[in-house]
């Protein structure tokens, strides 16, 4: 006799190989946008002009405040509803994926604007390397403390994206 086939257990090593497919596309797509980027003459380490730099800046500000809002908004839902299992295993995924995206940016958006500086502030140059590495610490941080630490990064990160804009308006 055979045995039922777990069709559940199928459904979750399908879920778990997309996500395992999408993070190598994710790396590979970053990989190969770098790697154009500095073919094309455009390499964030080294110092920009002014309308290079801001125009990436001005273009990373509204890409992180999209990331931001789906990622507050994604936050209150698991704050109020109980998941476990699957759909819990889902959307830590895609609030790590998000955060790794992030902290890619921030890294980028605080090289770039060392270009800017000494026409922005200090502060707001700081204030990016120093959520460049409370991005990082949320990506290797304590499952438990996830949600409350991501809570406060994104209220955080949000009141830097208003920041940049502003200080990029006076540019």
């Amino acid at each position: 006799m055979n045995p039922e086939p777990d069709y559940e257990a199928a459904a979750e090593a399908q879920v778990l190989r997309t996500m395992v497919l999408l993070a190598s596309l994710a790396t590979a797509t970053e990989v190969w946008h770098a790697a154009s980027e500095r073919r094309a003459g455009r390499d964030p380490s080294d110092q920009e002009a002014t309308r290079m730099a801001r125009g990436y800046l001005l273009k990373a500000a509204a890409s992180l405040e999209t990331m931001l809002l789906s990622t507050r908004a994604g936050l209150a839902y698991a704050r109020y509803q109980s998941e476990a299992g699957l759909p819990a295993l889902v959307r830590r995924f895609e609030h790590l994926m998000t955060f790794a995206g992030m902290a890619r940016t921030l890294q980028v958006v605080h090289q770039r604007l060392l270009s800017l500086y000494p026409a922005i502030t200090e502060t707001l140059v700081e204030e990016a390397r120093l959520l460049h590495n409370a991005c990082m610490a949320l990506l290797d941080g304590d499952d438990d403390a996830f949600s409350e630490a991501a809570g406060v990064f994104v209220a955080r990160m949000l009141d830097f994206t208003t920041g940049l804009q502003d200080e990029l308006g006076a540019v």
